[in-house]
């Protein structure tokens, strides 16, 4: 919410809203004088944010005694602070740490802190040492003085430009700190997953040390959204991207060489999943179910307002032969589920699972969504991706060029059901399902595999 009083222009009040909009709105209202409900307990807030990263701090300073007597070189890893329910890190590299596990390869694990409350569960979870990187940008930014500038921003994209100085100020600065940390850890090489905002202080500490960088693609990335994966308007000689990265098929083995910016052409590899399926074969064959009613799982996608989803949920509600159940997000608070419930009350008597996405998906034959990589993840088990035409992501993921003069996206929601009957009742012929499989996911090899030879 945001709050103009008439008589003075100049003066502008956000209400409460997340912090990374906020700052929007304070880079967009650059010339205004800004205030906001949360600015009465920004003192407090510092406070706890100093007391989080002092104690992230000082456990990495403990973790970087302990690495430097334990002996042997060490391969980098970059995770987020998440723990997947009964395991001991994110669910995403569980099957990568496995294999580290198998081949003896010693690592380090450098973490992206979240909240304090996930610190403190987490490090008892994982019972182990670890690098919260994050708290040295932290304090590197605490301890740097802001830039004072003499002629003030005269747009938003200056605005915008002035605010990136000090981050590439502080980036610098914590770069080459985390530079030193690397020398005495002797990092050899270093596992990114993927140049970013959030990895790019490990990046390029890397890089300019001469360390082999591995990355992978840990979602079906398009150029259009996922920017920092092809950074299309670099032209540098130095490449800030990874040394070698893993696609998931030769499609997107094409597409990176052809789209992506940050890294040179023969850098691309295709590597596979990071979570390949577990049946290797290359097709699992499509069977219904339960004969009286079609099983639709629908995705939770934080990222698409559910104003656009629900007519399309409603429409399927509406018919007897739907049976639908919603699957949110692991390891984190489903924004999305949230919205919905409070939108559509009445989806809180469908059935809502969370647990790894390959097995809850062999109960249902059809999986919707906008954008997710989840949705054509249903290939992988042998179902019907179904995907729907939101105003945010339309067609994501190309799908209407899979087959030709044949439309796989649903563009309205009353078009939505004669559309998962015609899937379902055609599939043999039309073949969406092995089509989908090869595009996206290729022979589905072991991408952590990939990485273990890559070191």
């Amino acid at each position: 919410m945001l709050t103009i009083n008439a008589l003075d222009v100049q003066h502008l009040k956000i209400g409460s809203i997340s912090p990374q909009y906020r700052k929007v709105l304070e880079l967009y209202f650059f010339n205004k004088n800004i205030t906001s409900n949360a600015s009465e307990s920004k003192l407090l807030l510092n406070i706890k944010q100093i007391l989080f990263n002092a104690v992230t701090l000082l456990f990495s300073i403990i973790s970087i005694f302990y690495f430097i007597l334990r002996p042997g070189r060490n391969i980098g890893t970059y995770t987020g602070d998440f723990i997947y329910k009964n395991t001991k890190s994110d669910f995403r590299l569980n099957h990568l740490y496995g294999k580290y596990k198998e081949n003896n390869i010693q690592y380090i694990e450098f973490i992206r802190s979240t909240k304090i409350k996930n610190f403190f569960i987490n490090i008892f979870k994982r019972r182990r040492f670890a690098i919260y990187y994050t708290s040295i940008i932290f304090f590197v930014d605490l301890f740097t003085k802001k830039t004072e500038y003499s002629i003030q921003p005269k747009d938003f994209y200056q605005s915008v430009l002035y605010n990136y100085h000090h981050a590439n100020i502080m980036l610098k600065k914590s770069t080459l700190i985390i530079e030193k940390i690397l020398k005495i850890l002797r990092i050899d090489k270093f596992v990114l997953i993927s140049f970013s905002s959030r990895s790019a202080h490990l990046a390029i500490a890397a890089k300019s040390l001469s360390i082999k960088t591995i990355g992978i693609m840990h979602g079906l990335q398009q150029k259009n959204y996922a920017v920092y994966e092809f950074m299309q308007s670099y032209h540098e000689n130095k490449k800030i991207g990874c040394d070698v990265y893993g696609v998931w098929s030769d499609y997107y083995l094409e597409y990176f060489k052809k789209y992506s910016k940050i890294s040179n052409a023969d850098s691309f590899q295709n590597s596979g999943l990071l979570r390949p399926a577990e049946n290797n074969s290359r097709i699992v064959p499509f069977v219904r179910v339960k004969k009286d009613r079609i099983k639709v799982l629908l995705i939770s996608e934080p990222l698409v307002s559910v104003l656009e989803i629900i007519p399309y949920l409603k429409h399927m509600l509406e018919n007897n032969n739907i049976e639908v159940a919603i699957k949110v997000r692991p390891m984190v608070r489903d924004s999305y589920y949230e919205d919905l419930k409070s939108e559509l009350p009445c989806i809180k008597n469908l059935n809502v699972f969370s647990g790894d996405i390959q097995e809850v998906g062999k109960n249902f034959d059809v999986f919707v969504g906008s954008y997710s990589t989840a949705v054509i993840e249903a290939s992988l088990v042998g179902k019907i991706p179904v995907l729907l035409n939101t105003k945010k992501w339309g067609d994501y993921f190309d799908i209407d060029t899979l087959i030709s003069n044949k439309s796989l996206l649903v563009k309205t929601p009353d078009a939505l059901n004669d559309h998962i009957f015609f899937r379902v009742d055609n599939e043999r012929s039309l073949g969406t399902i092995e089509l989908i499989n090869d595009r996206f996911f290729g022979d589905n090899r072991d991408g952590a595999q990939w990485i273990v030879g890559q070191l």
